[in-house]
């Protein structure tokens, strides 16, 4: 039950990560914007993490079409998220202090040293949602054939966040999850209740130990030359800054949303000058050495040797890919991020017609349309500083904490 629980709170954590405005970057990037757009950009971007209550509505969108191997012409999943949030004072006191994280050691950082910020913002995190995930018919006859069980095209799944406690409503889901087959209604779980105890116990500590690197070498987990990749590993990925050069941002043309005007701000990575930068080789070799690329990731020689004839294809490889991010301000005070996106998107037909000429894939294995991969997400926010009306389902069944942190029999 408890690594259920725990399972079901990480995911909810990751989905709606995008939702919580005091996770906006403390600073955006601003790039060459005029000083009076980069006010305005900064502006809205502080003016979130003060936000208490609102409402949103995503959109997390992937696709992959006519690829060679792939068992269907065309796999497709859209997640809708529609919901209503709020947030205490101590929530936005803690949310202020996570706003600043930058990496892993700056969470391990506050795991191990103040993991009441943790316990702050959770409980006074309130929420009403609900999430619908649709797929493509031949993706769910697929996936049902894989699992033994009628995985359905369309689902739902309505979700409560108050006092500390998460309420789902399983009627969609029960039939998919063992053990729960028959069920029906909304179930609460103590998750604040279980947090706390966990922060009582050290448990924060002890998940932050085991996050350090030169910890797992002590542990015997890593050998040197494997700890050294990973710390420089780390240090480029909690470097945002370190990305900005491949960056580009500008002020598009003006649009509305819900009827606010907005000024859309586009950022776009120009991934070709990354991955012939060495912090790119860097980041593939380290990768490599820490094992996160399996046993049979190349050598260096190999990678050297692959990142040097990538250098020198990648217009041809990477033509017909994009990279980008959108961010919507209203211009009327106070300002407001009012809507974000961020698209990738890479259309291979050319690079496979390509592959197909010089024998790399069987000409008989290209698809007869087009080729592509894509992954879309886009927020947009609503009612900002409205009241919104979260309240505990009055006929839920709640698994109290006590049962969660009993030992698995």
């Amino acid at each position: 039950m408890r690594s259920k629980v725990a399972s079901l709170l990480l995911v909810v954590l990751m989905v709606f990560a995008s939702f919580v405005p005091a996770f906006a970057q403390s600073e955006p990037f601003c790039g060459d914007l005029d000083a009076a757009d980069c006010e305005l950009l900064t502006t809205a971007t502080a003016n979130m993490q003060d936000v208490a209550s609102y409402k949103a509505t995503a959109n997390y969108s992937a696709m992959l079409a006519g690829i060679p191997g792939l068992p269907l012409a065309e796999a497709a999943v859209d997640v809708t998220v529609d919901g209503a949030f709020a947030y205490s004072d101590a929530a936005l006191a803690a949310a202020a202090q996570l706003a600043q994280v930058q990496g892993q050691q700056d969470v391990a950082n506050l795991m191990a040293e103040s993991p009441e910020l943790f316990v702050d913002f959770y409980n006074g995190w309130a929420f009403d949602m609900v999430i619908n995930l649709t797929m493509s018919d031949d993706l769910a006859a697929a996936l049902s054939a894989d699992a033994g069980i009628d995985i359905p095209s369309t689902l739902s799944l309505p979700l409560i966040l108050k006092d500390g406690i998460l309420y789902v409503d399983v009627t969609e889901v029960a039939p998919l999850i063992d053990g729960m087959q028959g069920m029906k209604g909304w179930i609460g779980f103590e998750l604040g209740r279980v947090i706390e105890a966990a922060a009582e116990q050290g448990m924060f500590e002890q998940a932050a130990a085991s996050m350090d690197p030169a910890a797992m070498a002590d542990a015997g987990a890593v050998d040197p030359a494997t700890l050294a990749a990973l710390m420089g590993l780390q240090a480029t990925l909690d470097n945002p800054s370190s990305f900005e050069k491949f960056m580009t941002i500008e002020r598009s043309d003006d649009d509305e949303i819900d009827g606010a005007a907005v000024a859309v701000f586009v950022t776009k990575l120009d991934l070709l000058a990354f991955l012939s930068s060495p912090e790119f080789v860097e980041l593939v070799k380290g990768l490599a050495a820490s094992g996160a690329l399996g046993e049979g990731a190349p050598s260096a020689a190999d990678l050297d040797q692959a990142l040097g004839m990538l250098s020198m294809m990648g217009p041809m490889l990477f033509q017909g890919l994009t990279a980008e991010s959108t961010t919507a301000v209203s211009l009327d005070e106070p300002n407001y991020i009012l809507g974000a996106s961020n698209l990738f998107s890479w259309d291979l037909t050319s690079l496979l017609q390509m592959a197909a000429m010089s024998g790399a894939v069987p000409a008989d294995q290209l698809p007869s349309g087009q080729s592509q991969i894509e992954f879309s997400t886009t927020v947009v926010n609503s009612d900002i500083g409205g009241e919104q009306m979260i309240e505990a389902p009055a006929d839920a069944q709640v698994v109290p904490a006590e049962a969660m942190m009993q030992p698995a029999q």
